[in-house]
């Protein structure tokens, strides 16, 4: 009775450190070391590093290099660079990338809106800047505040509904946005907001990435 009482209770302790193992493995993190380079194999410094879509608050170093920590792997990472264009590719599982952006095929995306080259929206620091600059409807403040022109409310909020590959999306992942990835903008009122019910009623500014 005893060595049967001593066998369950090794089970048990086994049994424990095997969950505790396999949640150890779930929870590690990955971590990514990026290498930017050019159609030449230079470094790209300053290159923005994009995870999914999500636009990451530092930048490639002098040498190229960028280094994350996440904490589950990522399905694709894009690279962009001002200068030359945007490169996204596949998570593979390794755990160090070389992204080679090419300005010829890199450049080569036409806006639905007015067939300029993605290069076009090169002069652009961020998003509020390229709808200064291309979008016409909309009212953009020193503080980077948007509205929608022709739009009046009650409650005194008149921030439009952003709408980001077809996903609404609050003000943080908006301004995310890189412009040389935009391939379409749309803003809506009155009416054309009717799909959106009363989250569109200060507008809708609808936008289309290359990044989905």
């Amino acid at each position: 009775m005893k060595t049967t009482k001593t066998i369950f209770v090794l089970l048990a302790m086994f049994c424990s450190l095997h969950i505790f193992s396999q949640e150890e493995m779930t929870t590690e993190k990955v971590k990514l070391t990026i290498l930017v380079k050019d159609g030449s194999n230079n470094p790209i410094p300053g290159a923005v590093i994009l995870i999914d879509g999500v636009k990451q608050p530092r930048v490639a170093n002098s040498a190229g290099y960028f280094k994350i920590k996440l904490d589950k792997a990522p399905k694709e990472i894009t690279a962009f660079s001002p200068l030359i264009g945007v490169k996204k590719v596949p998570y593979t599982g390794k755990n160090s990338i070389i992204i080679n952006i090419i300005a010829e095929t890199n450049t080569a995306y036409l806006t639905d809106t007015n067939t300029e080259k993605v290069s076009d929206a090169i002069q652009f620091r961020d998003i509020y800047d390229y709808l200064r600059g291309k979008v016409a409807g909309v009212t953009i403040s020193t503080s980077n505040k948007i509205t929608i022109r022709g739009i009046s409310t009650m409650n005194g909020n008149r921030e439009p509904l952003f709408i980001l590959n077809g996903v609404p999306v609050d003000e943080n992942s908006f301004r995310d946005i890189v412009p040389t990835t935009i391939r379409t903008v749309k803003i809506l009122k009155g009416p054309e907001t009717a799909i959106y019910g009363l989250r569109g009623a200060n507008g809708v500014i609808e936008v289309r990435t290359t990044i989905n």
